[in-house]
Parts: structure tokens; sequence; C-alpha cells
């Protein structure tokens, strides 16, 4: 929804201030998809450190591979702990599903933690970047971000809904569009109690700018009322016959669901899995919790 012109001035004005990192041997992020951002190593960005060849950064994103199980997460902690010599704001980005004790480890570790969507923790790091960079007529930025951020695990979900054609059409679409953002958030993510939260509206030229403050006002409603909301807005020249909207809400309530071999949240025994027709349940045969759903993974 960003033209290339747009994405160009953006991360030349970065002068690669932001770095989108992986832990050592975890999964690949390639050099290129994060506009505006540069990809390195925790090794070597710790090495640029101690040799004095680091720039100025002002944030590391770290992204944690596709799974952060027993034999890994220890990787993961000692990657976070290393940034502590760089004076940058360090975001971990994790995958859905990770056991919750995890979870908090990593976020006493990092300044902020998101969960990564549905489109994995590579788009949630897009959709983190492109709206807290994006210009537009109230902008985001990484002072925003870090102060909704530090109030508790966040979640990252992102909506659109066609405008035009009707004055219907353009009056529904701010809460349309807020409400499949909502529903994107990854699974196990209530956001009921969520403290804070940063959204970016993006609307077509011919969109009124007040679709911007409808949104804003269904996002509200979805939140507690005395939350932080804190809001930016442009429009996209690229855009036609559509509003967008991106939300991370922090401190999020967060219960992943479970999937067979976990263990049982009453006794710890594994749970095992029962099928029923078309629907499957969990059940532990230690003490009789049941009816539990089934996890997808």
């Amino acid at each position: 929804m960003v033209s290339d012109e747009d994405l160009g001035r953006r991360a030349a004005a970065l002068d690669d201030s932001v770095v989108v990192c992986r832990i050592d041997g975890d999964a690949d992020v390639p050099a290129g998809v994060f506009p505006g951002a540069r990809v390195a190593t925790i090794a070597d960005l710790v090495a640029e450190a101690d040799g004095d060849a680091l720039g100025h950064v002002d944030a590391v994103l770290v992204v944690v591979g596709p799974t952060l199980g027993a034999d890994r997460v220890h990787d993961a902690f000692d990657a976070l702990d290393a940034l502590d010599a760089l004076d940058a704001f360090t975001v971990a980005v994790v995958p859905a599903g990770v056991e919750p004790e995890s979870l908090r480890t990593v976020r006493r570790r990092a300044d902020a933690t998101l969960l990564a969507g549905d489109d994995g923790p590579a788009g949630t790091v897009r959709t983190f970047l492109e709206a807290v960079q994006r210009p537009g007529f109230v902008n985001l930025d990484l002072a925003d971000a870090r102060t909704a951020l530090a109030t508790g695990i966040a979640a990252v979900g992102t909506g659109s809904a066609r405008t035009g054609g009707s004055p219907t059409a353009d009056r529904d679409a701010p809460a349309l569009a807020v409400d499949e953002a909502f529903g994107r958030l990854p699974e196990g993510v209530d956001p009921t109690g969520a403290s804070a939260a940063l959204v970016d509206v993006v609307v077509d030229p011919e969109t009124s700018i007040a679709a911007a403050t409808d949104a804003i006002a269904a996002v509200r409603e979805r939140m507690d009322p005395d939350a932080n909301v804190i809001w930016g807005g442009a429009v996209d020249e690229g855009a036609v016959d559509e509003a967008g909207v991106r939300i991370v809400v922090a401190d999020v309530g967060y219960a992943p669901p479970l999937a067979g071999g976990d263990p049982c949240p009453r006794c710890g025994t594994p749970l095992s899995t029962y099928a029923f027709g078309t629907r499957e349940t969990l059940s532990c045969d230690g003490c009789g919790y049941s009816g539990v759903a089934v996890r997808r993974d």
C-alpha cells in the first residue's frame, strides 16, 4: 500500500537505525524484505559494537525462529542478553503458541515482546515497521512504540474494508477494518483488558480523514476505557476504495491453545486427542480434564 518512492525515502531517512536480527542458527531472515531496516545476526551486531564499528541503532527487532522449544529457549535468552550492551529499543518477535513461561522469560530480557500473527514473525515485523515508519498526517514512531509496548506482551493484527460506492460503505468501512484486525490477532490472545495500543489507519485519497477517528473509536470500544490508544494516519495514493488498519495491542491476555501431548494444565499428564465426528478435543486420562480445543499447527 506504500509506493516504492515512499519506501526509498523511508529507508534513507532511517539510515540503518533499525536492525532486524535472528537468533544465530535459527530461521533465516533474508536481507531486503524489510524496507527501511538492515538485517544482521546478533553475533555480527555485537561484534560491530565491540569493534566500535556499529552506527547509531534506535531499535533491534529479534525474530525468534518458528519454534521456541526447550532445546532452543536458552539460545534465545543468551542472544537477547547479548544485546544489553547496545543502547537500543529491543523487541523480541516470537511465534504464537510459545509456552507461557518461556514467553514471560523472553519478556523480561527484551524491552518489548510481540506475538507473531498468522503471517508469521517476518510478516509481523513488516507490519510493525510500516506502522511506526509510515509518514502521514499523524505519525507514529518508535517512541510511541516504546511507550505502548512497555506495558506488556503485545500482538499485531491487520484489517481492511472496501469504501466508495455508497455512503453506507464509507461509514461502515473503518469499523469493519478494525473488526478484521482484531479477528486476526494470534489465537489465544485476549485484548479485552489491554492497557495500550498503537493504531495505524490508512485511507485512499477519496476517503474522508474522519474515517481515521471512526477507526480509533472502534478500537476504543474493544478495550478498557482507560487504555492508552496512540494512533497515526496516512493517505495512500495507491489505495483505491479501501481503508486499512494496523493494530499493535499491548498488555494482552494470552493463553495459547493446547495440542495433543502438551501437559494437562490441571495435573501435568500429557493430553490425548479424541475425535467426535468431525470435531476433535483434548482430554486428560489422568484427572479427567476435558473439552479443550485442539491447537492447529
